[in-house]
């Protein structure tokens, strides 16, 4: 075998290797670990605290919603003048998942604390139009709450990841 020859198997097969060798790691292509994915304590943390409404709270929202309605849990997110919480309210004869909406709701009062009795309001349209014919709807939100707010915003972030779990 000629050097030229030497050189340029040499170079393939070194080429070879470095490909099957980099095959092995994804290189940031992929998230190997994906936040929810992984048992225990190698789970990753969420990008922002997810606190959850007291049972009472849910239960306010179930009211609001009447009973063709349902929820199971709201996430939770302090804001300007109260408390943010996001459901996810899905037909109660669904049986596909994908029928959820979210819903954006706020009171006044703490709603993780176990003896929650406050009030609740619809903030965003989907809230609205859900207890829209209840006879006992939820009153509309007073002004200091809003949809676009930053803690609403969190609320429902936190509803998102909640639902893709």
């Amino acid at each position: 075998m000629t050097t030229r020859a030497k050189t340029a198997t040499a170079l393939l097969g070194a080429a070879t290797l470095a490909l099957l060798l980099t095959a092995c790691d994804p290189g940031g292509a992929q998230n190997i670990d994906p936040v929810g994915k992984v048992p225990g304590d190698e789970q990753k943390s969420q990008s922002t605290e997810c606190a959850v409404a007291a049972s009472n709270a849910v239960d306010a929202i179930g009211t609001a919603v009447g009973p063709h309605d349902t929820t199971d849990f709201a996430n939770v997110a302090e804001g300007d003048g109260g408390w943010y919480l996001a459901a996810s309210i899905v037909p109660s004869d669904s049986k596909d998942a994908n029928d959820d909406e979210l819903t954006i709701w706020a009171t006044e009062t703490d709603p993780t604390a176990d003896d929650w009795d406050g009030t609740i309001y619809a903030v965003n349209q989907t809230a609205k139009d859900a207890t829209a014919d209840e006879s006992r709807s939820a009153s509309p939100a007073p002004s200091a709450f809003s949809a676009d707010s930053d803690a609403a915003k969190r609320a429902e972030s936190c509803a998102v990841e909640a639902a893709d779990r």
